[in-house]
């Protein structure tokens, strides 16, 4: 979106420009589009860093805000361009009108940011874990769009974090996800072990449980940013939360994982 707003608007500039012969020289043209394309590209990245030093790391944010979403969704569709990253999303219609728990297998850096692009209307947000805090700009915009720090170091900063996530989808705010795995699978096919806990947030916010998964995420990084890379993620089930209530989080583990592993083994 905003890499063909910027082509756009250099475009038409530089077209101007020459036709109202400010531009003389032929070989001026490139650069002048050029020069458009990243002074444009500049100074919304400096509007990006000023915004986001208003936002505080101290402060929990109860209020969805489209200011600063608006800022992620660019950041993500520019990296999807610059990447040459194709997204295919199937299951969208199982997805609940009510906020709810969303729950996927976890294989790159970028499964955040992709699935929070595709899911804007129910203000997803992720429990994430510290490191995503330490990248500039991004850490504060994910912090503004719900998404919560882990520290597993920290079991009583933890436990306030499950209770905060649980709260914000009970009371109709935010839906949150959160990878089961608690941290990347580098291997090929399969799932790594889950962590129970994950699904406390369900437990304690009475809410349905949205299961996925996310194939070719990892060769964002690992091939040419020219060649085309194929990212499918697919809603693949709802447990709806009289489920939730009735079993505990070591049986809702054991069938979000099944679901999960079909789907998986299906793909291959």
């Amino acid at each position: 979106m905003l890499l063909k707003f910027d082509f756009i608007v250099s475009v038409i500039g530089t077209v101007l420009l020459y036709v109202f012969d400010v531009i003389n020289k032929i070989y001026m043209i490139p650069l002048i589009f050029l020069s458009m394309f990243l002074g444009i590209i500049l100074v919304w990245g400096l509007s990006c860093i000023i915004a986001t030093r208003f936002i505080d790391f101290e402060k929990d944010y109860d209020e969805y805000s489209p200011f600063y979403r608006f800022y992620v969704d660019c950041i993500v569709q520019s990296l999807n361009q610059i990447f040459n990253i194709k997204l295919h999303v199937s299951g969208e219609e199982c997805i609940p009108e009510e906020k709810f728990l969303f729950v996927c297998n976890h294989r790159s850096a970028m499964d955040p940011l992709i699935t929070m692009s595709v899911t804007k209307k129910y203000n997803l947000g992720f429990v994430a874990k510290k490191d995503i805090y330490k990248i500039p700009v991004i850490s504060r915009l994910m912090h503004r769009s719900f998404c919560l720090k882990l520290d597993r170091e920290d079991v009583k900063r933890d436990a306030l974090t499950i209770i905060r996530a649980g709260k914000l989808v009970k009371e109709q705010k935010a839906s949150i996800g959160i990878y089961p795995e608690g941290t990347r699978n580098k291997e090929e096919g399969g799932l790594l072990p889950f962590h129970n806990g994950a699904f406390k947030i369900g437990k304690k916010a009475k809410c349905p449980i949205v299961v996925a998964t996310i194939k070719n995420p990892e060769l964002i990084f690992k091939k040419p940013f020219f060649v085309r890379k194929h990212v499918y993620l697919d809603y693949i089930g709802v447990l709806d939360k009289e489920f939730v209530a009735e079993h505990n989080t070591a049986e809702i583990s054991d069938t979000v994982r099944d679901m999960m592993l079909a789907k998986i083994n299906s793909d291959r």
